[in-house]
This record gives C-alpha cells, structure tokens and sequence, in this order.
C-alpha cells in the first residue's frame, strides 16, 4: 500500500447530504423520545425507584428534556423534509460541452441512498410516536 492511498479500515464521515440529515432527522427524534423512552428503559434493566447515583440523576436528566419535545420533533420533521427532498429531487441534467464526450451520472447509488433514507424515516416515526403509543 501506498502512502497516498487510505487503509480500507478507516472510517470516513457521510459526505452524502440524503445520509446527514436522515441520521440528523434519526438523533433528533431520539432526543425527542428519550424523555419518555428512558424510564422504560431503566425498568427493563432493573433500576427502580431505589436507584442511587448514577443512575438516578440520569433519570431526573431525562425528563427535563421533556418542555424540549416539540422541538425536536420539530427539528426531525425538518431533516427529514430536507433529506426527503434531497433523495426524491430530480437529478441534474448533464451539461455537455460541445466537441466534448458528455458523461451521464450513475444512478445506482440513488435507490440505495433512498432505501436506508426510508429506514432511517420509519425509525424515527417510530420514536417521535412511541409516547403515544407506549401511553405516557
């Protein structure tokens, strides 16, 4: 291996503006739902009432993010929107020069971008909503 080329083990950061806000849309509806996520969470793993330490200040942490909901249902909603609209536009037309060979862009990439685009969607429809349905 060269030393210009990059080893096959490290990790870039999404550079596709679809990726950004999905995972953007995704970290906000966490946010938004772990007010009322994270109590359940604690009695799935045992901790109750009794908890001392740790554990109990990061309860008492969780629900004051509570007042904080709508806005980051509302910051989901806008990543998502804008990932949708990024993933679902229609693409640039090739700008060919004349006496010049005109190359067309690969689409393939596109249906995979709007697959995990829907995933990442339906996860995050799914934690903005799950105080509904959890009835808290």
């Amino acid at each position: 291996m060269s030393p210009c080329e990059d080893a096959p083990s490290k990790l870039r950061p999404p550079t596709n503006p679809v990726t950004i806000c999905s995972v953007g849309g995704l970290s906000a509806a966490l946010l938004a739902s772990v007010c009322c996520l994270g109590p359940l969470v604690f009695a799935a793993l045992g901790v109750g009432i009794g908890a001392t330490g740790f554990w109990a200040g990061t309860a008492g942490i969780l629900k004051g993010l509570l007042p904080y909901r709508p806005a980051f249902i509302g910051l989901t909603i806008l990543l998502l929107g804008i990932g949708l609209y990024l993933a679902y536009r229609k693409p640039e037309a090739a700008r060919c020069v004349p006496g010049e060979v005109c190359v067309q862009r690969d689409t393939k990439g596109g249906n995979r971008t709007r697959t995990w685009f829907c995933i990442m969607a339906s996860l995050a429809l799914a934690l903005v909503l799950a105080p509904y349905w959890l009835g808290q």
